[in-house]
């Protein structure tokens, strides 16, 4: 099934993603994320089902969920997705199913797997590891900072209060 909005398409079952018939280059682990978001776009997804469903079997901390979903924010616009405090995640752009296949993509363009070039980092995503918060910080700063200074103020206060 290949679902429309905004400007791009969405094949879930091949997890490919276009844009005015330009092939979108999208690791695997944010499609599956976006595929589980937009198959269900009424439903507040939790990090825990994400968790299960992305990396099923696996030990992964619930920072590479935060990681893939600010990747697809930077790719489709914060009003994306909609974070629910405490409770999860849910698809906030309306979709629309396309009939028949994708529009043709020409050969060179489907071969070049071309990236958006407002986010490249797009492409930093698939890991379950850290490796990839040096990327992120280059582009959401205020992602990266915020905890830290969060850290800092919170072992700053346990030291002054010993």
């Amino acid at each position: 099934m290949i679902l429309a909005f905004d400007d791009f398409q969405f094949d879930i079952q091949a997890l490919t993603l276009s844009k005015d018939g330009r092939k979108i280059s999208l690791k695997e682990k944010p499609a599956q994320i976006l595929a589980l978001l937009i198959t269900q776009p009424d439903k507040i997804h939790s990090k825990v089902e994400i968790l299960e469903e992305v990396w099923p079997g696996r030990t992964v901390t619930e920072q590479v969920v935060f990681q893939n979903i600010g990747h697809l924010r930077a790719l489709f616009g914060d009003e994306a997705i909609k974070t629910f405090s405490k409770k999860g995640y849910q698809w906030q752009l309306p979709c629309d199913p396309v009939d028949g296949k994708t529009p043709a993509v020409s050969e060179s363009l489907a071969t070049d797997n071309v990236s958006a070039p407002a986010d490249p980092s797009v492409n930093v995503s698939d890991d379950d590891s850290a490796q990839n918060t040096a990327n992120a910080s280059a582009k959401l700063p205020w992602q990266v900072l915020v905890p830290v200074l969060v850290a800092v103020a919170a072992i700053t206060g346990y030291f002054a209060l010993s």
